[in-house]
């Protein structure tokens, strides 16, 4: 559970204003509190000074205490089946193929989840010689929609599933699975997890170029990409790189010259990048019951120790989508919630002209 810890009350004569309990609601009294009769004027996790000198009286910016369950991710698996996954992973006909690594691992991490992730399924190209980069290769549809338990459906739709298809249009299939995306009425997480083997090659003139923008689209309308790619030339890692920079969710390593998508050389590597993932988007992801009257006035503790917004994405919190509705811790912080629990995070909003700071 999340205690988020909303500051954000502002008063008015004669009774309980908007998002405080003095309107008669459970913990109602004569000022701003946790909703259970403690009077609390607002300030970090553990403080409990008045701001007025004690009095209770003519304070203006409190917080009060809600409840919030942390939320199943939603996932979209888009699968590359171009015939290129029929090679081995150094590009030969060897064995075994990109394809034989790649379905077991997709498979084992989807019946892991389950429990905790809601998957759907998107493949590309469609068709089975179609021509490469031809109308009927352009990914169109879903072949699953995403739900809940849904691990047996989408895994027996992989194993039916043959890497015989044309051309690899990764930016159509992306821009596909966005406006999906975005028909799905509900406020949980969602995601894309892109399974590729390297270069995008549709359109042919700037297939890379179309990809990015495709991904980098895909997050400004809130849905991160996770790139799981397995590549054994420059061209192709390089490629990859540019698609998970692009979606907001690169793979974390000191190393600044290691790969940013997450690797799939075998299918036990690739077991544990997709166990990371998924583990990710399940353990530090944290919806609020509302944005913040100021997204910049907000403070994320996990225990006592403030943690400082990151919009890079490597240490510390930000919001996943533009309503401000989730927010999401990284690093450091996302390992100390994983072993001390959801409990020890705290989220306090501050008044619209006061920051917490």
């Amino acid at each position: 559970m999340l205690a988020a810890l909303s500051g954000c009350a502002s008063s008015n004569e004669g009774g309980g204003s908007s998002g405080e309990p003095g309107a008669g609601g459970p913990g109602a009294g004569s000022g701003p509190g946790y909703g259970d009769g403690t009077e609390d004027p607002g300030g970090v996790p553990g403080d409990f000074s008045s701001p007025d000198g004690g009095t209770g009286e003519n304070v203006d910016c409190g917080r009060q205490n809600f409840n919030v369950e942390r939320k199943p991710a939603s996932l979209l698996l888009v699968l590359d089946r171009s015939a290129s996954m029929l090679d081995d992973p150094n590009g030969d006909e060897g064995t075994p193929s990109k394809w034989d690594i790649v379905v077991p691992a997709l498979q084992e991490v989807i019946t892991a989840t389950n429990p905790s992730a809601s998957w759907g399924l998107k493949v590309f190209p469609q068709g089975d010689r179609a021509g490469s980069c031809s109308a009927e290769s352009f990914p169109s549809d879903i072949l699953i929609p995403i739900a809940m338990n849904n691990a047996s459906t989408v895994n027996q739709a992989i194993s039916s599933t043959t890497a015989e298809g044309d051309g690899t249009p990764t930016g159509d299939a992306i821009n596909t699975a966005v406006e999906y995306l975005r028909s799905i009425q509900s406020d949980d997480p969602k995601y894309i997890l892109l399974a590729t083997d390297g270069d995008p090659s549709c359109p042919k003139s700037d297939s890379d170029e179309f990809a990015v923008q495709a991904i980098t689209n895909a997050a400004a309308a809130g849905f991160h990409t996770f790139v799981v790619g397995i590549a054994a030339s420059a061209s192709k890692i390089e490629a990859l790189n540019g698609l998970a920079v692009a979606g907001l969710e690169p793979r974390q390593d000191p190393d600044p010259l290691a790969p940013k998508f997450y690797l799939a050389a075998t299918k036990d590597q690739l077991v544990t990048s997709l166990m990371t993932i998924t583990g990710e988007v399940s353990t530090c992801l944290f919806p609020l019951s509302a944005p913040p009257p100021n997204p910049d006035h907000v403070g994320v503790f996990v225990g006592e120790q403030a943690v400082a917004q990151d919009t890079t994405g490597a240490d510390g919190w930000n919001y996943t989508g533009p309503d401000m509705m989730t927010i999401k811790l990284y690093g450091s912080a996302c390992e100390q919630v994983a072993s001390s629990g959801a409990g020890s995070v705290k989220v306090i909003f501050g008044c619209k002209d006061d920051p917490i700071f």
